[in-house]
């Protein structure tokens, strides 16, 4: 959902502006997005792509595990129904093929096969992205985890020894690394300038383009929000780890430990595992813990909220951004190392900090960084970054300003690539 979800925003932002869009995705995460305001049905088209070839459609299916392979193989099996549509006379050829990572070793090469423009989107920080990139040729750890010896600014960018270890079974190869193509970045040059600058003249950043949320007043938010209506303004810290970043029972008991320990305010959406018992019963006049999805994108933007505890996935922290909200990142997987590191080097968030061999934390560290963020003259200056971040990444004005940018830097490149001969 991570990749399915802004990719879903971009299109409709590019159907704002008046592109026609079709968005190639399998019949179940057709399922997963909102649905299209009736403004837009005609200028975007969601097309079901399925095939026997499809085991697993989304990490978020209850039988993904480690079956990455898998997903990878029905990523793979878009292509054919893209050739087929691309190769279909009843259509208007499309201008550009945007796409996400894991077709990067078919999309460009079937785009220039059309004669068609093609662009990576990348759903991910810029700084993190350009980091990974660079040591696309090293696999041994050791490498991603030394500093960034091809950045010519100061910067605490590196990952720890165990999330070197981590991300390299999905570390792309050389045979995968982009050649020269055009990049979409999901920042803004206000947070990221001389990152998007590393990557050069083939960077076009788009914005946040934050989730929209349903005003709907569903069952889930009428519940929660007789609890946090009663809480004071900026006084809450929300917590929330996506489905994916699956905490061991260890960390979910640390993590209470934690916030049991900080004596705040905290709504604790816990999408997979319990919490330890007992800690219900002690945290009942303070704390709310809620089993299951929730309209987070809602919760956050409300204003009893001040801080976010999370994993540091780039959607949930754009949605912290968004609206101002102080973070403290407990880095998971990935690229979120590296996302936190960035966030603590820019003045938006502390990190929770975790041991660099195995990367063990305590719920004392939880704590600690939970009260610096919320309430202790030591954070401050992340709080008043983070207010004063909301006046940029939260204003619609500025993002539409970016997307009649990449309207117009797309119309662009089009007529000089398709110039008569």
């Amino acid at each position: 959902m991570g990749h399915l979800l802004p990719f879903f925003e971009l299109s409709k932002s590019l159907a704002l502006k008046g592109l026609q869009i079709s968005f190639f995705t399998t019949p179940s995460n057709i399922h997963h997005l909102h649905s299209i305001p009736k403004t837009l049905t005609p200028l975007l088209k969601l097309i079901s792509c399925s095939s026997s070839a499809m085991n697993i459609e989304n990490t978020s299916d209850p039988h993904f595990v480690d079956n990455r392979p898998l997903l990878n193989q029905t990523f793979d099996a878009l292509e054919p129904h893209l050739v087929a549509f691309l190769s279909d006379p009843s259509h208007c050829q499309p201008n550009w093929i945007i796409y996400d990572f894991p077709a990067i070793s078919w999309a460009p090469a079937l785009a220039s096969h059309f004669s068609i423009n093609s662009a990576f989107f990348c759903i991910i920080n810029t700084a993190s992205f350009t980091f990974l990139d660079h040591y696309v040729k090293h696999d041994l750890a050791k490498k991603l985890a030394t500093g960034s010896d091809f950045i010519l600014f100061p910067t605490t960018m590196a990952l720890r020894h165990f999330e070197a270890i981590q991300i390299l079974p999905f570390h792309p190869k050389e045979k995968d690394r982009r050649t020269n193509e055009f990049i979409l970045c999901r920042t803004f040059r206000e947070f990221e300038s001389k990152w998007i600058d590393l990557l050069g003249e083939n960077c076009i950043p788009v914005g946040f383009i934050p989730s929209s949320f349903d005003d709907e007043e569903s069952e889930t938010w009428m519940r929660i929000s007789k609890w946090i209506d009663k809480q004071k303004e900026q006084f809450v810290i929300y917590v929330l780890f996506e489905t994916e970043a699956i905490l061991t029972r260890d960390q979910i008991d640390e993590i209470a430990l934690g916030l049991e320990k900080s004596e705040l305010p905290f709504l604790w959406i816990l999408r997979v595992g319990l919490p330890p018992p007992g800690f219900v019963e002690r945290t009942t006049e303070r704390g709310l813990v809620w089993m299951g999805w929730v309209p987070q994108s809602r919760l956050l933007a409300h204003r009893a909220i001040g801080g976010f505890l999370t994993h540091g996935g780039w959607n949930s922290i754009v949605e912290g951004m968004v609206v101002g909200a102080a973070m403290a990142v407990f880095p998971i997987q990935y690229e979120q190392g590296l996302t936190a590191r960035h966030l603590v080097e820019s003045g938006y968030a502390v990190e929770i900090v975790r041991n660099d061999e195995d990367g063990y934390f305590s719920g004392e560290e939880i704590a600690r960084k939970l009260r610096i963020v919320m309430v202790e003259e030591e954070g401050e200056e992340v709080r008043k970054k983070a207010r004063m971040g909301k006046e940029i990444f939260g204003s619609k004005k500025l993002q539409d300003e970016y997307i009649t940018e990449l309207v117009k830097t797309l119309w662009q490149k089009h007529q000089m690539t398709n110039k008569p001969i």
